[in-house]
């Protein structure tokens, strides 16, 4: 009786132990995976098309021959409205949906 006691305890710890292994294996894998991600973005990153975006959008430098536009940006307010609308505040919008009031 006492060795049937001794025997499912250690099935049971050999069964314990090999589903932390397999955990641990899982865990190494997606380590591995994002591992990958982060080497090719650093690869990316050393490229010369990534370091000429960089220079392009950050330093507003360009190729010679190339002409840059300026085009104006539709969040600036226009001159002749000098007050901007604010939205109402998403407590004020749950307020009015629950309440049946018209939206401000």
């Amino acid at each position: 009786m006492l060795t049937i006691f001794y025997l499912a305890r250690e099935t049971y710890q050999k069964y314990q132990i090999d589903k932390e292994i397999s955990r641990l294996q899982d865990e190494i894998t997606v380590a591995e995976g994002k591992n990958k991600e982060i080497l090719e973005l650093i690869n990316y990153y050393k490229t010369l098309e990534y370091k000429e975006r960089q220079a392009r959008s950050i330093l507003g430098l360009q190729k010679p021959g190339e002409f840059a536009v300026a085009l104006p940006q539709k969040d600036e307010p226009a001159a002749d409205n000098p007050a901007p609308v604010t939205p109402a505040s998403n407590l004020r919008l749950w307020w009015n949906y629950f309440f049946d009031q018209r939206p401000e």
